[in-house]
């Protein structure tokens, strides 16, 4: 945020919640007037003055990418939909209850929200590829686990704690910090690869698809790093398996 976005990382979820708060205002076609304390509108002692927008009000869906638990409540108190980083259906609940706790708080249910899983899809034309395609999408995360955040803090990898993996993304970061990034990348849990992803054959995929299903996830986003000619093949594949899996 600070490096990038020239934004003082302070007091997150406030500032996730007047972020929403002000879209909304927008969307309806209101005055923009915001009482908020980290972006109050107009600017106090400003020049600037309340203006109202010049669009047609309408709902505009907001999806919100929280990985820590107070963010995920907000999530589930306010957001239309949620983006799941680094989802994994086997252990869905270290996101879902901090989710479900914002829901309820709010009068609604994780049924009210889209719950939509970023995955990188890959199919493999056998095990022994589907398993190096797993180790490569693993070996990726060495750089959010050893470069993000700012030493003193990397949502990512609290965000892996509470995945299971605390110990071993210590490792990778430890690794990483000191230079050894080859090592680092082999020391990422395999699980990671494999299982925030749909990578394998496709019977080994098709054999992931109802984890998600049940973990009530209810939109594969799916990411394709092959040439264009490829990705309509590809993506047909994968909606046959979802069809295939429908109840």
């Amino acid at each position: 945020m600070e490096g990038w976005h020239g934004v003082r990382f302070r007091r997150p979820v406030q500032a996730t919640r007047e972020t929403i708060e002000i879209i909304r205002t927008v969307s309806r076609g209101e005055r923009l007037e915001h009482a908020g304390e980290i972006y109050p509108l107009p600017l106090p002692d400003s020049q600037g003055r309340a203006l109202r927008p010049m669009v047609r009000p309408d709902h505009v869906p907001i999806y919100i990418a929280a990985m820590g638990p107070a963010n995920l409540r907000l999530t589930g108190e306010l957001a239309d939909g949620w983006l799941a980083n680094a989802f994994i259906p086997e252990s869905a609940d270290a996101f879902l209850a901090p989710l479900r706790a914002g829901a309820e708080k709010a009068g609604r249910t994780l049924a009210d929200l889209d719950l939509v899983a970023p995955v990188a899809l890959e199919f493999a034309r056998d095990d022994a590829a589907g398993a190096e395609a797993a180790k490569r999408h693993a070996r990726g995360y060495a750089f959010t686990i050893g470069a993000m955040g700012s030493g003193k803090a990397n949502f990512y990898n609290d965000a892996f704690g509470r995945l299971g993996f605390a110990d071993e993304v210590a490792e990778v970061e430890r690794l990483w910090q000191a230079g050894r990034r080859e090592e680092a990348a082999d020391a990422v849990p395999l699980e990671l690869g494999a299982h925030t992803n749909l990578v394998g054959t496709p019977a080994a995929i098709a054999a992931r698809i109802p984890l998600y299903r049940r973990a009530g996830i209810t939109t594969l986003l799916a990411k394709l790093d092959t040439a264009h000619a490829d990705q309509l093949t590809t993506l047909a594949t994968l909606v046959d398996l979802v069809a295939a899996d429908e109840p």
